[in-house]
């Protein structure tokens, strides 16, 4: 199937009509109606319901737009990996999720690049989710998360413990700043503290919440490799007798891929998380 039919077929949902999709693609609308045509013929069925009010998705086009959205995504990626760099004979693609992507990504793209010189690396930072999908794709070989999911062919392993602790700054213990985990965390967390459900101040990025929390004061949940050097200089303390949580960081992959690159990649990696990385650079160096 052509990929452009897909794409066009994206941009009607994402418009809601065929005039406004035309108008975005700069086509005429009766290009856009025949590739559409020509889609539901390849399909055997149709995927739009036209309107006055525009166009509605039939039961058959909701489920094919999770399709779509992978073939276009797909075609993408293979767009961005070829051809390789003059000079590199192989890649890697690899992500991580927001908080992980310094030191630890930061310290292993470093590595590769000394360890594995002809190997371009190309990263992605996002959702665990989002990785997630991306690896089943194979447009990631390797992703870093704290939330693995155990989908069909997924290697997962566990490089590293963590804990989520509650600390407060030494000298303003107000107010309590809620951040946002992840959904194993909000579980755990709502359950033991629903006092703070409704915290006044609530983050989706921890190097955010901290940066507030050691300029302006407060308390809440962060990792314990992060806060250990602010713990050890007394400007946070650790909040006795708080619930801790566990927060451990997973790698994923293709249990299907074997490659050399990839074995040596992991290996890398395995190497950098033993060795001491100071984890507060991140909250500095953004």
């Amino acid at each position: 199937m052509d990929i452009e039919l897909a794409a066009t077929f994206l941009e009607i949902v994402r418009a809601g009509s065929f005039v406004a999709a035309a108008q975005r693609l700069h086509l005429t609308q009766t290009a856009v109606t025949a590739r559409i045509q020509s889609l539901e013929r390849q399909l055997g069925c149709q995927l739009f319901i036209r309107n006055r009010s525009g166009a509605t998705l039939t039961a058959d086009g909701e489920r094919f737009a999770g399709h779509a959205t992978q073939l276009v995504q797909t075609w993408d990626a293979a767009r961005r990996d070829l051809p390789l760099p003059s000079g590199y004979r192989d890649l890697l693609n690899l992500g991580a999720e927001h908080s992980l992507c310094n030191p630890l990504m930061l310290a292993w793209v470093r590595r590769l690049s000394q360890a594995m010189p002809s190997h371009a690396v190309r990263t992605r930072i996002a959702s665990d989710a989002e990785l997630q999908d991306q690896l089943e794709l194979g447009a990631l070989d390797v992703v870093l998360v704290h939330q693995p999911e155990y989908r069909p062919g997924f290697q997962i392993e566990q490089l590293l413990e963590e804990k989520l602790v509650q600390v407060v700054h030494a000298g303003k213990p107000e107010p309590y700043l809620y951040v946002d985990w992840g959904p194993s965390f909000r579980s755990q967390h709502d359950a033991a503290l629903p006092e703070h459900l409704n915290a006044p101040l609530s983050f989706s990025l921890g190097p955010l919440a901290l940066q507030y929390l050691l300029q302006y004061g407060g308390r809440g949940y962060f990792r314990t490799r992060v806060v250990q050097r602010y713990l050890n200089e007394g400007s946070l303390k650790l909040v006795h007798n708080a619930p801790e949580f566990t927060h451990p960081i997973f790698l994923v992959y293709a249990r299907a891929a074997d490659g050399t690159a990839l074995r040596s990649a992991l290996d890398a990696l395995r190497e950098v998380a033993d060795e001491e990385i100071d984890w507060s650079r991140w909250y500095y160096e953004v």
